[in-house]
C-alpha cells in the first residue's frame, strides 16, 4: 500500500516539533536580577566620578561575594558568585548598578539586595578621602529570564521534519519511471514503508534518550551542589573571616587629640574622634588595636551624618572604648 506523499510530511513535521519540545523541556531557566546603589559625597559629582571605577571593582570584589555567601550561606562558592556578579556604571550618573543570574528568581532577587546592602557598608569603610557615602537606589528585581523556548525548538524540529519528509518524497518520485513487475513494486513499496517505521522509531528513541540525559544531568548537578555545600561547610569552620584592613596609621608627629568623654546628657563622641583615639593608642595597646578597628567597622552604620551615635549605644562605647575615654 503506497503512502501519500502530504501524510508522510505531516508524521515527520508532528515528530519533528515533538522532539523540539522535548529538547526545549531539557533545558534549564536563568533568571537575571538587578539592584542600584548611589555613591555621594559632600565634595561633589566630579570628585566621585574619579572613584567610582574603583566602587564597580568592589562592588565585584572577593570581599563582597565573601560577606554575601557568609550571610545567605548560598550553595557553591564565594568564587563562583563572585564570577556570576557583575557591576556597572550606569553613563552620566553616581549609581552603580549590580546584575545577578540564578536558576531560582527569589535567591537571584534576594542575592542581588543582599550585594547592594553589603557595597552600602564597604564603601564608607573604604573611601575616606574623599569620604564617600552609598545607598540603595533602587532594591533588587527581576529584570531578565532566558530559558526553555518551546516555540522555537518546536518550530525548528518541525521544519527539519519537513525537509526530511520532502527528501524522501523526491527521492521516491525520483526513481525510474519504467513499468517493474508487480513483484519488485511492492517489494519497494514494502522496503520504503519499514525504512519510515524505522526512522519514526529512532527518532522516538532519540527523544526518549534526550529526555534521560537531561535527567541525569540535573541529578548529577545536584550531586554537585551538595557536594560544594559539604565543602563549604568545612571551610567554614577551619578558616576565620579575614579581618578587615587597619586605617592608615596617624603622622608621627601629630599631637595625640583630646580624649571625648561621656558627659552627663548622654552624649557620645563621634566615630571620627574614636578613630583618632585608636590610631593614637595603636602603638600602645597592639593587642586591642584590631578589636577597636572592628568595632569602629560595624558601628558605622548606625552612626549619623556628622558621625554621631545613638545614646542607646553609651553602654558599648564604655565598655570597649572605655580605656581611651580614661
Amino acid at each position: 500500500m503506497r503512502i501519500p506523499w502530504w501524510s508522510a510530511v505531516l508524521v515527520s513535521t508532528a515528530i519533528g516539533a515533538g522532539i523540539g519540545v522535548a529538547v526545549a523541556a531539557a533545558g534549564h531557566v536563568d533568571y537575571t536580577a538587578e539592584a542600584k546603589v548611589v555613591v555621594q559625597a559632600k565634595a561633589g559629582p566630579a570628585a566621585i566620578r574619579a572613584l567610582l571605577p574603583n566602587v564597580r571593582e568592589l562592588a565585584t570584589s572577593s570581599l563582597l561575594s565573601g560577606n554575601v555567601d557568609s550571610t545567605l550561606r548560598l550553595p557553591g562558592s564565594p568564587d563562583d558568585l563572585q564570577r556570576r556578579l557583575h557591576a556597572s556604571v550606569a553613563p552620566a550618573s553616581q549609581v552603580i548598578v549590580l546584575r545577578l543570574s540564578d536558576s531560582e528568581r527569589d535567591r537571584a532577587r534576594q542575592i542581588a539586595q543582599e550585594s547592594a546592602v553589603v557595597l552600602t557598608q564597604l564603601v564608607p569603610a573604604r573611601f575616606r578621602t574623599p569620604p564617600l557615602q552609598a545607598a540603595v537606589l533602587d532594591p533588587a528585581h527581576v529584570v531578565a529570564q532566558q530559558g526553555r523556548h518551546f516555540w522555537r525548538d518546536a518550530l525548528i524540529g518541525a521544519a527539519i521534519g519537513v525537509v526530511v519528509a520532502l527528501a524522501v518524497v523526491l527521492t521516491r518520485r525520483g526513481l525510474p519511471t519504467t513499468a517493474p513487475r508487480d513483484e519488485k513494486l511492492a517489494a519497494r513499496e514494502q522496503t520504503l514503508k519499514e525504512r519510515v517505521e524505522l526512522v519514526t522509531r529512532r527518532e522516538r528513541e532519540l527523544a526518549k534518550r534526550a529526555g534521560e540525559v537531561a535527567k541525569r544531568e540535573r541529578a548529577a548537578a545536584d550531586l554537585e551542589a551538595q557536594a560544594d555545600a559539604s565543602l563549604e561547610a568545612a571551610r567554614a569552620k577551619a578558616v576565620e573571616p579575614a579581618p578587615p584592613p587597619e586605617p592608615a596609621p596617624e603622622p608621627v608627629d601629630a599631637p595625640p587629640p583630646a580624649a571625648p568623654v561621656l558627659d552627663g546628657s548622654g552624649l557620645l563622641p563621634t566615630l571620627g574622634e574614636l578613630e583618632l583615639l585608636v590610631q593614637a593608642r595603636r602603638a600602645d595597646s597592639p593587642e586591642r588595636a584590631q578589636e577597636w578597628a572592628d568595632y569602629l567597622f560595624y558601628l558605622r552604620e548606625h552612626a549619623g551624618p556628622d558621625g554621631r551615635l545613638p545614646g542607646h549605644f553609651s553602654g558599648l562605647v564604655q565598655d570597649v572604648f572605655g580605656d581611651l575615654l580614661e
